[in-house]
């Protein structure tokens, strides 16, 4: 009886592509940074806007963090034939910058009657926060 050479075994488990196991890129991808700022903007409207009732984020800049989100998760749906997914995120990065920056002139301009209790400036950095995030994301696509 010959014995062969010990062989390696292979793993049963191997490791997924990345984005394969949660279904699409993540949040650190550059698509994903657009979804995150979307998601701080939204996260900022639910608890500066609704439950405090203090900061408001703008519905324009609302919608947009929205469609960021679904954006990171559209496959190759109906969304594919407008445009590729990364160009239609980085147009709405590009929009969440603009609006970001003309609530900022905007918030500067009326600081004194806006921001002038603490919910509300934390409310503002939250957002430009968001706003950043979803440039720096929009800047860094490749398309």
């Amino acid at each position: 009886m010959t014995s062969e050479p010990d062989k390696p075994e292979e793993s049963v488990a191997a490791s997924p592509e990345p984005g394969k196991a949660t279904g699409g890129p993540g949040l650190g991808t550059p698509t994903g940074m657009v979804a995150l700022g979307g998601l701080v903007l939204i996260g900022t409207w639910v608890v500066f806007g609704v439950l405090l009732n203090d900061y408001w984020v703008g519905w324009l800049a609302l919608l947009l963090a929205v469609s960021s989100v679904l954006l990171l998760r559209a496959g190759s749906t109906f969304v594919e034939k407008l445009a590729p997914v990364p160009v239609l995120t980085k147009i709405v990065g590009y929009l969440l910058a603009i609006i970001g920056l003309f609530v900022l002139i905007e918030d500067v301009r009326f600081a004194d009657g806006t921001l002038n209790e603490f919910p509300d400036v934390i409310g503002a950095l939250a957002s430009y926060a968001g706003y950043v995030i979803a440039f720096l994301g929009a800047r860094s696509i490749k398309a």
